[in-house]
């Protein structure tokens, strides 16, 4: 079923980055769009379910979750409270209105270091409790609502002021030391790209999992140091550093998306100069 006229999306975490990404994306005079963030607690079941009755979803994007790897190492009960029983109590509502759910999902449900780019198609293997609360989550979300869409990602990035090329471009500019990992590489994605990837999934007919990262593959140090430069910052004060443990080596292929054809990821360096572009930080 395509999405038309009058058909409702609740988007549950709507203040994080990316649920206010795809709230701006999605045309406002052709949904209905419902955003929920803390004032709706996702993690009591009667409370979700209790929504979705009352407002007839035809669409539900679980945009919440707990994504700083710290704070679910320290404390795995809150982790899997939001990622795992917040997504199952999601997938649950939506099935009892005959809603279509889309997960937001992680590279991070892979080990440290895949020697190959890794498709939809390989078995998960989480080193940490985000990654294992959030595989718990789209675990759920298979089993429990058959109209599922799970979307994972990588490096999701904005120009909000706390963000790490924002942080960096500031720094930069005044002089102060800028220090980025060198030993951690993946697919870096603007948080308006992985948006409009979403929103042409509503669109489509399609269900199932899909990776939906940009085309390519860089460190983070190679990321801000390309991020300074189009943004017409120094880069005399841009560090690495390689600590062992913080290392880590993931590129998502996008194969599904490849063989429904419903989109097309650019390249990473084309897709961060669009978007520091779009926000005004090109040189």
């Amino acid at each position: 079923m395509r999405m038309g006229p009058q058909e409702a999306v609740w988007i549950a975490g709507a203040a994080g980055r990316m649920g206010r990404a795809i709230e701006h994306h999605l045309s406002h005079t052709k949904y209905r769009i419902l955003t929920t963030d803390a004032e709706i607690d996702i993690t009591d079941l009667e409370t979700a379910t209790a929504f979705a009755a009352a407002n007839r979803p035809d669409y539900v994007i679980n945009c919440a979750g707990l994504a700083r790897h710290d704070a679910a190492q320290d404390n795995p009960d809150a982790a899997y409270r939001i990622n795992a029983l917040g997504a199952r109590n999601l997938a649950i509502a939506s099935e009892s209105v005959g809603a279509t759910i889309v997960h937001l999902s992680t590279d991070d449900l892979f080990p440290a270091y895949m020697p190959y780019p890794v498709n939809e198609f390989e078995i998960p293997a989480p080193r940490h409790v985000f990654g294992k609360s959030k595989l718990a989550g789209e675990r759920f979300v298979c089993d429990l609502n058959p109209r599922h869409i799970i979307v994972r990602s990588s490096w999701v990035y904005t120009a909000l002021p706390d963000d790490m090329i924002v942080t960096a471009i500031e720094k930069a500019r005044a002089g102060e030391p800028v220090e980025v990992p060198a030993n951690q590489f993946a697919c870096p994605t603007s948080c308006r790209t992985l948006a409009r990837f979403v929103i042409a999934c509503l669109e489509s007919e399609e269900l199932g999992t899909f990776h939906a990262a940009c085309q390519g593959m860089c460190s983070r140090h190679e990321f801000i140091a390309r991020a300074l430069k189009l943004a017409g910052a120094p880069t005399s004060t841009l560090a690495s550093r390689a600590v062992p443990d913080e290392g880590y080596r993931i590129e998502l292929d996008n194969m599904m998306m490849r063989l429904t054809g419903i989109f097309e990821m650019p390249a990473w360096e084309d897709d961060l100069k669009d978007y520091l572009g779009i926000h005004g930080l090109l040189a």
